[in-house]
């Protein structure tokens, strides 16, 4: 698929897979079947993750992409060089013309050629990706899509038919995050189809040019911006659709509530024990928006008296500290078994934790974890949308700095024939390792100690999430014996709601089912919902 990934390509992917791997516990790609396997490929995706976005679907996406970034971002010291060695090209946004010597004009001009280089990367079957917003947020849907993608892929499906090559294919793709910001959450790659692009301009059935482009450009070139017009406005619903774009965050954080209810209720329904996946997770909030935004066309009431029963019990819940799933497994409290199972995973989890490698994660991790998260969040004061990538970035700036810095000191102190921790005891460890370590030489011992600090990390991150698990079933087993809840009142709510949330996407054909047919270019996900 595409050209083979140059030898630094496949570094820096190799580099971007580790970096993702370790801030997200769950990250993953679903759908990848829709890319086509010959031809050049755009893919087009919103940008809610600043730099995050470009290192999750590098990490992910098959192929050698050419990222589109903003040319400021290539003046900063090492991530210039890093993008450059990832293939990136810059563009030069209007508001950033300021920086530009020459202004204006020198930013249309590399834009211009950016374009030109792009569609030459596409139209000899390369893969290429692009943010069509032109720029990064915190929105809770896409922002107004520009026209840079249709221009590039226009330009490039003329030269791939001037070679007679297949054609490149605009591919949108989702991102979606539990939270970009934040360390150890969950992200996913959602692949949909190729857009149908409409014949292009001069042939039959192209978008026809309005009176006012005829009357200010040349019959080709408003033919042109006719295409392009109509491209962009068609790639603009792609967006929303993939990135499951609604007004506003409290609707979107409602969704997730009414997905979560009812994946419950039928996981109880089915007697399925396993918690769904993120994948699952973020097709099921899909079908619930398809779902939800068709009542609010064809039953508004229903949906206004939906969305506040919904967020009234979201709150009672919130109230209480409580998932919905405990609700359904009150009478299902861990057993004795349970409880000795928790308590056997903490003991083990603290025993190794409590030795070399929580010892190691604390001291080869712990103070630029520490220290870069304020420093992350004084650079992110004017672009909070930033956070995450900040701190990614200064993680990644301090961390090999300070294993450099504190490896001398401990492999002196473990190896060096002067070394004041042979005059200790210690319970007798120290002189039963002693005979090996004095055979490293403690410089050479401070070299094997760096790469070591960030497997202690990993493995300390594995241990805490499996004692965080343990302890959640022994707080569960302690929270479903408190009397000030509510049981009855909250179970019998949450049933109603479920009940009808299960009714109606029973009633529905919705993305998922056998009988659902994708929409078409252009169109969103519920103005293709049908009744069953």
């Amino acid at each position: 698929m595409g050209t083979k990934p140059s030898f630094a390509y496949r570094i820096i992917r190799w580099l971007c897979r580790q970096i993702s791997a370790t801030w997200f516990r769950e990250h993953g790609i679903v759908d990848e079947e829709w890319i086509p396997e010959e031809g050049g490929v755009l893919y087009a995706a919103w940008h809610p993750g600043s730099l995050i976005d470009p290192l999750l679907m590098l990490s992910l996406l098959p192929g050698q992409l050419t990222f589109v970034a903003k040319h400021t971002l290539f003046n900063i010291p090492l991530l210039g060089r890093f993008m450059r060695a990832a293939g990136a090209k810059p563009v030069y946004r209007r508001q950033d013309s300021a920086s530009i010597e020459g202004g204006g004009n020198n930013a249309k001009a590399g834009n211009s050629a950016l374009i030109d280089t792009l569609a030459e990367v596409l139209s000899e079957g390369g893969r290429c990706a692009i943010y069509p917003e032109g720029i990064s947020h915190l929105m809770s849907k896409p922002q107004k899509t520009k026209t840079g993608p249709a221009r590039i892929i226009l330009q490039a499906i003329r030269e791939a038919d001037n070679s007679g090559i297949q054609r490149p294919a605009l591919v949108p793709v989702g991102l979606h995050y539990s939270d970009a910001n934040r360390f150890r959450e969950r992200a996913l790659v959602t692949v949909h189809p190729p857009m149908n692009l409409p014949p292009l301009p001069g042939e039959k059935g192209a978008p026809a040019a309005s009176k006012e482009l005829l009357a200010e450009f040349s019959p080709e070139v408003a033919a042109d911006r006719a295409w392009v017009q109509a491209v962009t406005n068609a790639l603009s619903t792609e967006l929303q659709r993939t990135s499951q774009g609604l007004d506003s965050w409290e609707d979107k954080k409602l969704l997730w509530r009414a997905r979560g209810l009812l994946s419950v209720h039928r996981n109880r329904a089915t007697g399925r024990k396993k918690r769904a996946s993120y994948a699952e997770a973020v097709m099921g909030a899909r079908r619930a928006r398809a779902a939800w935004l068709w009542i609010s066309d064809n039953d508004p009431e229903r949906a206004a008296k939906l969305k506040s029963g919904v967020s009234e019990h979201a709150e009672k819940m919130e109230s209480y500290n409580l998932k919905e799933y405990e609700l359904y497994d009150r009478e299902k409290t861990p057993g004795p078994l349970d409880l000795f199972k928790a308590v056997g995973q903490i003991i083990w989890s603290w025993i190794w934790m409590a030795g070399l490698i929580t010892w190691g994660a604390m001291l080869g991790s712990w103070p630029p974890y520490r220290l870069s998260g304020p420093i992350a969040e004084r650079l992110s004061l004017k672009e909070k949308h930033a956070l995450g990538t900040h701190k990614i970035a200064v993680g990644f700036m301090l961390l090999p700095v300070w294993w450099f810095i504190v490896s001398f000191p401990v492999a002196f102190l473990l190896a060096a024939p002067a070394s004041p921790l042979w005059n200790l005891n210690l319970y007798g460890l120290l002189p039963l390792i002693k005979p090996y370590l004095m055979q490293i030489n403690w410089i050479l011992l401070a070299f094997i100690l760096m790469p070591l600090w960030s497997v202690a990390a990993r493995l300390h991150l594995r241990l805490w999430r499996r004692s965080m698990r343990a302890l959640a079933t022994l707080k569960r087993w302690l929270r479903l014996r408190r009397d000030e809840v509510p049981w009855d009142e909250l179970a019998a709510e949450q049933l109603v709601l479920a009940k009808e949330l299960d009714e109606i996407g029973r009633s529905l054909i919705l993305p998922g089912d056998k009988e659902w047919t994708p929409p078409a270019t252009g169109k969103d996900d519920y103005e293709c919902v049908e009744l069953r």
